[in-house]
């Protein structure tokens, strides 16, 4: 019986630890991007200040790759969205730079995670609710059979 309870206890506490994520704050600096002279290496990312342009999203939040988790627009949520820039009083045919900014969640990834909460919340209370009914139905059993000893039904069966 204690080994059960301590078994649920420990199931519960791991399904717990796996549904709990933290946050940080978001950031909404503006970071450009140049290429290096070399074929092959990476992009360097280089921030720039917002004041000396004009930025406008391009593109919905997605998640960062695994390589610029490291980069300050990565930072807080591990999302990012690509701008496009033009320096200030630069006309409309002036080339624009990609940039990446910070933003907050992937609308996408927030439906599966609330999903994944839910469906391991059911799970929880499925396996809570069979130990209850077991540890109830196990209680009954115990709480007759002391029952039957008391008023001398022979090994606890009942005969009508």
């Amino acid at each position: 019986m204690i080994l059960r309870t301590l078994l649920a206890f420990f199931l519960v506490i791991a399904v717990l630890a796996l549904t709990v994520s933290a946050s940080p704050s978001v950031s909404s600096d503006v970071h450009t991007f140049q290429t290096r002279a070399r074929a092959g290496k990476k992009p360097s990312y280089v921030a720039e200040p917002a004041e000396n342009l004009e930025c406008e999203p391009f593109g919905e939040c997605e998640p960062c790759p695994e390589d610029d988790l490291k980069q300050p627009f990565c930072m807080p949520f591990g999302n990012r969205r690509l701008l496009h820039c033009v320096p200030r009083g630069a006309g409309a045919d002036a080339h624009k730079i990609p940039a990446w900014e910070a933003c907050g969640k992937v609308v996408k990834q927030e439906k599966h995670d609330f999903y994944s909460f839910i469906t391991s919340n059911l799970l929880l209370l499925i396996v809570c609710l069979v130990i209850y009914g077991v540890r109830t139905s196990t209680l009954a059993a115990q709480q007759y059979r002391q029952l039957a000893a008391r008023i001398g039904i022979p090994s606890g069966a009942f005969q009508v």
